[in-house]
């Protein structure tokens, strides 16, 4: 009874310190899913950067080797637990794997609704309720060593009474090494029981059952001792790192947040600028169309200003007509003055022969009667004659006065004229210049309305960027407060351990 009492109790050492292995194993799991879950955020943040690629996979390659350390636990109730536990880490795993596919795709909308399935606090919930079973069970088992141990003494003194009892030389004999190290054994036992692991039993090569108890508990001393140690540096190291992480994790968190107002401010500047892109665009195509009416409405007057320049070179040419016209006019007023002139002469000439011939019918007297009479009528129509002339110089010379008034203002008009036909000319190569830059302004315009066009569509898209932006920012501020809530978590855990662990004495 007492060899398989102290083999009982081996057995509870041996598997209280199974139960601590399963509870790093059970910490350490979960530690590798939370940061497969932080490798896809910040690989969806920062598509293709190679460091997160690799956090996942060694996160991966860390999780399946907690998972085959945790597969080995037989309990059923721990079993139930930690089947939940690596479930929700094979389902989170399964998450990452498509997330990185999609992400590689640039399917960033579909990664981001992956990116929320995965929760830490679910995952820390199954997390602290397989350690808290695994604690309860390793709690359970240091109560059962523990009392096993009393046992154990309890029926160590009862065999040393019978022995002393039964044989008193064999019992001095036998009890003697137990006497000597019994007492070792039971006060180093009880001081481990109380946390003080600075005690040291001295190992022999004794081969019975004492000596292999000592060396037992020789060997859950130091290994309890070691452990200890290196659990006290892991929780000062833990407790340092999750108030480093901590501290960053809330400057991070202003500076996303402060990212996050600055996004919103360009998204409406860039919604703003947008509008106004628009409206100049608008603005432009009315410019153009404006620019396209008044071009039109140039070469319509160019056409008109054509067609008066050839007016006016046809009034031009009809002026310069009349003018030589009204000059053979007075060319042949000239000629009919000299018909004027001579018939004055021939009416001068008959007034002389009339004159003439009534001074012969005066000397023939009576027989001249008749022809003094005839004198007297030719005298008489050669006045008339020399009337009409005058009458007839008179008008040739009131006609050649107007006709050379005529002439003077018809050349003075033809002047004019062509004055005009110049004018025309040079307003009619102004407005040509005038049409051809109207012209010109129009493509001008409309690549001044196509790149406001494209500046607009470039300020919707900068937009749309910016939302976007701000989404993955609010995720991102999610996301840190999770991961500041979880550090806050480990920060408590770690104190609670550290001050669980304080209470034992190293050397």
């Amino acid at each position: 009874m007492l060899f398989s009492g102290i083999g009982n109790l081996v057995q509870l050492q041996l598997d209280s310190k199974q139960a601590g292995d399963h509870i790093s194993s059970t910490d350490a799991y979960a530690y590798d899913v939370a940061r497969i879950i932080a490798s896809i955020r910040g690989y969806a943040l920062y598509p293709k950067d190679p460091y997160y690629r690799g956090t996942y996979e060694k996160a991966r390659e860390s999780m399946l080797a907690n998972k085959e350390e945790l597969a080995k636990i037989a309990d059923p109730q721990t079993r139930e637990a930690i089947n939940a536990m690596i479930q929700i880490g094979d389902e989170y795993d399964s998450v990452a794997a498509g997330v990185y596919t999609l992400v590689d795709a640039d399917k960033m909308n579909e990664a981001k609704q992956q990116i929320l399935i995965p929760r830490i606090a679910k995952l820390a919930e199954a997390s602290d309720r397989a350690h808290t079973i695994l604690e309860a069970k390793l709690n359970d088992n240091l109560l059962q060593a523990q009392k096993a141990k009393q046992f154990q003494t309890l029926l160590i003194i009862l065999g040393t009474l019978i022995t002393i009892v039964a044989s008193l030389a064999a019992a001095f004999m036998i009890t003697l090494p137990i006497r000597r190290d019994l007492p070792k054994v039971v006060k180093a036992a009880e001081q481990i029981a109380e946390g003080d692991l600075q005690q040291t039993l001295e190992v022999s090569n004794d081969t019975t059952e004492i000596g292999k108890l000592m060396a037992a508990f020789h060997y859950m001393s130091k290994k309890l001792n070691t452990l200890i140690l290196q659990m006290q540096k892991s929780g000062v190291q833990i407790s340092t790192s999750s108030t480093q992480i901590a501290a960053a994790g809330k400057e991070l968190e202003a500076t996303v947040v402060e990212q996050l107002a600055s996004t919103n401010e360009v998204s409406a500047t860039s919604q703003q600028i947008a509008a106004t892109s628009k409206e100049l665009v608008r603005v432009m195509e009315q410019v153009t169309q404006m620019a396209q009416s008044t071009a039109t409405s140039a070469g319509a007057s160019h056409n008109d200003l054509n067609r008066m320049e050839t007016v006016m070179r046809e009034l031009s040419g009809a002026t310069t007509s009349i003018t030589s016209k009204l000059g053979v006019m007075n060319e042949k007023a000239n000629n009919i003055n000299s018909v004027v002139t001579t018939i004055n002469k021939v009416a001068d000439q008959t007034n002389l022969l009339s004159l003439n011939a009534a001074i012969e019918a005066e000397k023939a007297g009576e027989y001249g009667a008749g022809f003094a009479v005839v004198a007297r009528e030719i005298r008489r129509l050669a006045d008339q004659t020399a009337v009409a002339t005058l009458e007839i110089a008179q008008m040739i010379k009131e006609m050649q006065s107007a006709v050379s008034t005529g002439v003077m203002e018809m050349d003075k008009f033809s002047k004019s004229v062509v004055d005009s036909v110049v004018d025309v000319s040079k307003i009619s190569e102004r407005v040509t210049l005038v049409i051809e830059q109207v012209q010109g302004l129009t493509p001008r315009f409309e690549r001044v309305s196509q790149s406001i066009e494209e500046q607009s569509q470039g300020a919707q898209q900068i937009s749309e960027a910016m939302g976007q932006l701000s989404q993955a920012s609010q995720q991102t501020v999610d996301s840190l407060r999770e991961t500041n809530n979880a550090v806050y978590q480990l920060d408590e855990a770690a104190n609670g351990l550290r001050k669980e662990i304080a209470k034992f004495k190293t050397a």
